[in-house]
């Protein structure tokens, strides 16, 4: 029996990330947010949400009579090849001199929107960007012995971001698929300015008016 319903996408698993770019926050004021030159990390081993949440039920006339949920602690878990200590201490405000990054109590919070694409099964990606958060953690200090036989274990780095509103329009993050491109924006657009622009929407390019004309 035929169905008017519009068949839904089916849904697929993702299978990579890379592109991991992040821009530095200029300014977040009620008129708009400006963001810095786009910079790209190189290395995405993994990113994995931080986002938790829940639902509070309030009980009156003896039953569940109301529930409200939310959500918290939104941001990610980034595993690298590295963290360069140039990184490292631009993401967290931490002092370099010569080279060397020294680690004290006396750090300041800085503020970055990131973008990344995540690969899915069929060859298309899903396109992440969080708007503002900060970098309260790197590991890139650790490591474990070179065995004295067999396979050597790769060894990564990771660092925490923690998301928090854009005072512009409170929103946290932002994500889309290519397969939702709208008709006139080609994947080429879409790429070039999502790793360049947090402020970038897909729209649909109106077309061109045809100029009318007159018979004498």
């Amino acid at each position: 029996m035929a169905t008017t319903a519009t068949a839904a996408k089916k849904p697929l698993p993702t299978i990579g990330v890379d592109r991991y770019t992040y821009f530095n926050v200029v300014s977040d004021t009620a008129e708009g947010t400006t963001y810095g030159e786009a910079k790209h990390l190189r290395g995405t081993v993994e990113i994995a949400p931080t986002d938790a949440g829940g639902s509070d039920v309030f009980d009156a006339d003896n039953g569940a009579y109301v529930a409200s949920s939310y959500i918290e602690k939104l941001g990610h878990d980034i595993t690298n090849a590295d963290i360069p200590p140039e990184v490292d201490a631009e993401w967290r405000g931490l002092e370099r001199k010569d080279g060397i990054v020294e680690v004290s109590n006396d750090t300041k919070t800085v503020y970055f929107g990131v973008a990344w694409r995540i690969l899915k099964s069929d060859g298309t990606y899903r396109y992440v960007r969080y708007y503002k958060g900060s970098y309260s953690f790197a590991s890139n200090v650790g490591g474990k012995t070179k065995p004295s036989s067999g396979s050597i274990e790769k060894q990564t780095a990771k660092a925490t971001y923690t998301a928090v509103q854009r005072d512009f329009d409170n929103n946290y993050y932002a994500y889309f698929d290519e397969t939702d491109l709208p008709d006139g924006v080609t994947k080429e657009t879409l790429e070039e300015k999502w790793f360049t622009d947090l402020n970038y929407y897909p729209t649909t390019t109106p077309a061109p008016t045809k100029a009318s004309t007159k018979t004498e």
